[in-house]
């Protein structure tokens, strides 16, 4: 009895004419089996699963997915066991897949499967398999997220990407019941500094701050940016005032012993910094903008209490 193949659209092909076909088809191809053994594969195909064509005939496609629990990969092995008699076709609009090459290496591919009908050979159906390199697209596509979540300047994150994060670990503290500290840190005097030494070296100086927060980070889930002009803001999650404070100590200690020898000037900058420090705890802040507006207010009262400071 022949599969029920009336809800797809197949082409019908001879073995030899399909072969032909996809070596012309400037696109990485693959035809196997409903057992899943590869039967044809291109030059582009075997490139990209790292391996010649010799060595990719008749292995089974679903040993090239590289995570075990994926669920085309489950598709293929339950249709590859299945009673061949009642088995329903299989049909895949493109979907990202990884893939594990012959190599051992990773590549994230555009995947999609289609049956196809033949006159020749054991099996009545094959699977045509269409594979998209993603690797360059997955590059582009970092590349424009880090530049549009981080400060060009001094490498941190930018105040959109701030707002979006302090958002996102407002509610996780809120729902976690977690503390969540935060800390604005405001440059004493920079003006001055722009008006003294020039733009270009005030750049140079901001640019060594960011650097002197960055490396002082506790974990990786803190999150350092420049919040605007030659103030910066640290969210640490999971952080409470006592130790939020510490961290800002450290950092206003590291910044008074930046040393500037790169701008050859013959009178350093001495760069000191003001710091609010706040934390949400227990409901005390009803929003985020709250929580920046108190250590905003408490910033303040640092330049008030003559610059230098740090306020909780």
């Amino acid at each position: 009895m022949k599969k029920d193949l009336s809800l797809f659209e197949m082409p019908v092909y001879p073995h030899a004419s399909l072969a032909r076909m996809i070596n012309f088809i400037n696109e990485a191809v693959l035809v196997f089996s409903p057992a899943g053994h590869i039967e044809m594969i291109n030059v582009l195909a075997s490139t990209l699963l790292g391996g010649s064509r010799v060595e990719l005939l008749g292995d089974d496609i679903a040993e090239f997915f590289y995570h075990a629990n994926d669920s085309l990969k489950q598709q293929l092995v339950a249709h590859a066991t299945s009673d061949k008699e009642s088995a329903t076709a299989i049909s895949v609009q493109p979907r990202e897949v990884a893939l594990r090459r012959k190599d051992g290496g990773k590549v994230l591919v555009d995947l999609s499967i289609s049956p196809i009908e033949v006159q020749e050979g054991p099996e009545d159906i094959l699977y045509f398999c269409v594979l998209h390199d993603l690797t360059i697209h997955k590059a582009e596509h970092n590349e424009l997220h880090r530049k549009a979540t981080t400060d060009q300047l001094t490498g941190l994150a930018n105040r959109h990407y701030f707002t979006e994060e302090l958002q996102r670990l407002w509610q996780l503290s809120i729902r976690e019941s977690v503390p969540l500290s935060l800390v604005l840190i405001d440059v004493d005097h920079f003006k001055h500094v722009n008006d003294t030494f020039g733009h270009v070296a005030g750049d140079k100086c901001l640019k060594r701050i960011g650097e002197t927060i960055q490396l002082s980070l506790p974990h990786r889930d803190a999150i350092a940016a420049r919040y605007g002009g030659e103030e910066f803001a640290l969210i640490l999650p999971h952080c409470n005032t006592h130790t939020a404070h510490l961290l800002a100590m450290r950092i206003q200690r590291h910044i008074a012993q930046l040393r500037f020898q790169e701008l050859t000037l013959q009178i350093e900058p001495l760069i000191t910094v003001s710091a609010g420090v706040v934390t949400q705890k227990g409901n005390v802040y009803k929003s985020a903008s709250s929580l920046i507006e108190a250590a905003d207010s408490l910033l303040y009262k640092a330049k008030e209490a003559g610059r230098n400071q740090i306020c909780l």
